[in-house]
């Protein structure tokens, strides 16, 4: 749907005239600045012209850290900051999918934002591009397997360039902010929303079967009917064993359950998620628990807060054995940039 569409649309709602007529009209005022603005310019002055101000109402959008699962018409603005590779796949039925991803993010956070199909042309053909600054509108806000909010496009959403930047942060902002920094911190002093760096023991690995499955295409918890797996959005699917991993880390301030998923659950196990699924659960906890139990860790991920537990949790993102003597050099590294700048003071 292009912008002229959308605001076409608005403008019948509010002024109950004629699609035609107000096609009409946004032809004639192009006509009258002599081609010098768009459609879509134009369609913005008609509306001004009939006493509603199209951009005022833009402005007053949702802002992207209050954006939570289960919200429908979603409709925010924030600059694209981060575009994912686009993914071919076969459904179940063996017709052929396609979904991408970008990330948006305003000065309060960042959303993911997915689409699927023929959703995936508005990357292809330059619609949604790095540094753009965008309004997705009518989204349905949900919660991945690994904690993130994500956005989806439905029938009648869909996206459209902004001209106003809005007061956005720019590209390297946001790349800074919601990429390349996670933030150090002490358990204690962890809050949901951000990503964190935590180093601990893990002193608790929970008994559980490690095994679940979801969809290949959007990640969604499958559901077993009749020995078949199915998604709630694509139906039946094809399904390989993943594994998960749910422990508990404690750095000396706090502890908190942290949760690794897939590949990076595989890494810190030493076992594939096939391998363990060929295992009894209890031959399963052994194995993981002589892995992790513990260990000390430094994790990287994103804080949630578990709503039915009213707990948060770090879902882990990476994560390395702590080198003591490599922690040692950074170390010293702090301490001698200290002294320095004790030194400069001083001096």
């Amino acid at each position: 749907m292009s912008s002229v569409e959308d605001i076409l649309n608005e403008l019948e709602k509010k002024t109950k005239i004629s699609r035609e007529e107000l096609k009409k009209r946004i032809v004639q005022k192009q006509e009258e600045l002599s081609g010098l603005v768009s459609l879509e310019g134009a369609a913005y002055l008609v509306a001004r012209e009939l006493g509603i101000n199209l951009l005022e109402e833009v402005r007053r959008k949702l802002e992207i850290k209050n954006i939570v699962p289960g919200m429908r018409n979603v409709n925010t603005i924030g600059r694209v900051f981060k575009i994912l590779n686009i993914v071919e796949f076969k459904r179940a039925d063996g017709s052929d999918g396609r979904v991408a991803n970008f990330y948006l993010g305003d000065s309060s956070g960042c959303v993911r934002i997915v689409l699927w199909d023929k959703q995936v042309s508005l990357i292809e053909e330059g619609a949604v591009k790095l540094g753009d600054v965008i309004q997705v509108f009518n989204g349905l806000a949900k919660e991945n397997v690994f904690g993130e909010i994500e956005v989806t496009l439905g029938k009648y959403g869909g996206v459209r360039s902004v001209e106003d930047s809005f007061d956005l942060p720019s590209l390297e902002e946001l790349n800074r902010s919601f990429i390349f920094a996670p933030q150090k911190a002490d358990i204690a002093n962890i809050s949901p929303g951000g990503v964190f760096e935590v180093r601990g023991n893990i002193v608790q690995v929970f008994k559980t079967s490690f095994i679940f499955r979801i969809c290949p295409v959007c990640g969604v918890g499958l559901r077993e009917i009749e020995g078949k797996f199915r998604c709630a959005e694509h139906g039946e699917v094809e399904s390989k064993p993943e594994l998960v991993i749910n422990s508990i880390i404690d750095d000396g301030t706090g502890s908190m359950r942290v949760v690794f998923f897939r590949d990076l659950a595989e890494k810190i196990s030493g076992i594939s998620a096939s391998e363990l699924a060929g295992l009894e659960e209890g031959e399963r906890y052994e194995h993981i628990k002589e892995k992790l139990m513990g260990k000390e860790l430094i994790i990287i991920g994103r804080v949630k807060r578990n709503k039915r537990f009213d707990r948060l949790e770090l879902i882990g993102n990476s994560c390395k054995d702590l080198n003591v003597l490599e922690e040692s050099k950074e170390l010293a590294k702090e301490i001698e940039l200290k002294l320095g700048n004790f030194t400069t003071v001083v001096s």
